[in-house]
C-alpha cells in the first residue's frame, strides 16, 4: 500500500511541475536550435529569392532548387565540414571552375556574390546541411517522370 501512494504522490508530483513551472512558449532547448532557427531564418530571407521551393513551375524559377544543390555537395562532400567548406567557398566567390552543378549555370548562369556576412553564410549553409529542404512539387514531378522513363520507380 505504502509504495502505491508512493508512485502516486512522485506521479502527481512530476504532472504538476510542468503546470506550475510551465516553459515559455519561446524556449528553446538548445544552442544547435537557436543556430538551426537562425539559419532558417536567413535562407528564407536571403536565398528564396532566387531558390524559392515554393515556384509553381520548372519555367518560374531563376535558380536551381536548394533541395537539388544539397544533394549534389553531399554526393561530392557527405562529411559536414567538408560539404560547408565547398559550400561556402563557392557562394562567397561563385565561379565555373567551383561549380558542381553545370546545367544550372548554362540556364540561369553564375550566381551573384551575395551581400551577406560571412558569419551568416555560416549558419545558412550549417542549416541546409543538417536539415531537410523543401523539393518543389514540380520538381519532385519530373523526378517521378526521369525515373519512369528509366525503369527506376523505388
Amino acid at each position: 500500500m505504502f509504495r502505491i501512494i508512493l508512485i502516486g504522490s512522485l506521479l502527481n508530483l512530476l504532472l504538476t511541475e510542468e503546470s506550475i513551472h510551465p516553459r515559455p512558449e519561446y524556449y528553446i532547448s538548445s544552442q544547435d536550435e537557436l543556430l538551426a532557427d537562425d539559419g532558417r531564418v536567413l535562407l528564407e530571407r536571403h536565398c528564396y529569392t532566387c531558390h524559392n521551393p515554393k515556384s509553381k513551375s520548372h519555367d518560374e524559377i531563376i535558380a536551381p532548387p536548394l533541395w537539388g544543390m544539397k544533394k549534389h555537395y553531399l554526393e561530392a562532400f557527405p562529411e559536414k565540414p567538408a560539404f560547408e567548406k565547398a559550400m561556402l567557398e563557392f557562394i562567397q566567390n561563385p565561379t565555373e571552375e567551383k561549380a558542381l552543378m553545370k546545367g544550372p549555370i548554362k540556364r540561369f548562369g553564375l550566381m551573384p556574390k551575395p551581400p551577406v556576412s560571412k558569419e551568416d553564410l555560416q549558419k545558412i549553409v550549417s542549416y541546409i546541411y543538417s536539415n531537410e529542404l523543401e523539393n518543389p512539387a514540380w520538381h519532385i514531378e519530373k523526378d517521378n517522370e526521369k525515373k519512369a522513363k528509366s525503369g527506376d520507380l523505388r
